[in-house]
């Protein structure tokens, strides 16, 4: 019994360890050992949305809450789009969900 408590406290020191808590990425500007400047990225604009550019075939590669509604990154073809997802009545007067999508690459 003893074993299995020590056990349980060492796992829950180790998940709330310092390390779990530090900011990624690293401030901007931050004089981090290994930090990288930041540079220009093109996001071109895509006026198809979310539904149909999954519909036409692309992958969902990740998806992650933000605090605006869902950002999820698809691969259709060679292409990267970064597209983020807007409520149905999140907090406006807006009725419908929408997106807006951004081709990477």
């Amino acid at each position: 019994m003893m074993k299995t408590i020590a056990m349980i406290l060492c796992g829950v020191t180790l998940l709330t360890s310092p390390f779990t808590f530090a900011q990624w990425p690293p401030e901007a500007g931050a004089k981090v050992p290994g930090n990288t400047l930041e540079l220009p990225t093109t996001l071109k604009p895509v006026s198809v949305p979310l539904d149909k550019l999954l519909n036409q075939g692309a992958t969902i590669v990740t998806a992650q809450r933000d605090t605006n509604g869902p950002t999820v990154t698809l691969k259709k073809g060679k292409h990267y789009i970064m597209c983020t997802v807007a409520g149905a009545g999140s907090g406006s007067d807006q009725n419908v969900a929408t997106s807006r999508c951004y081709e990477m690459n």
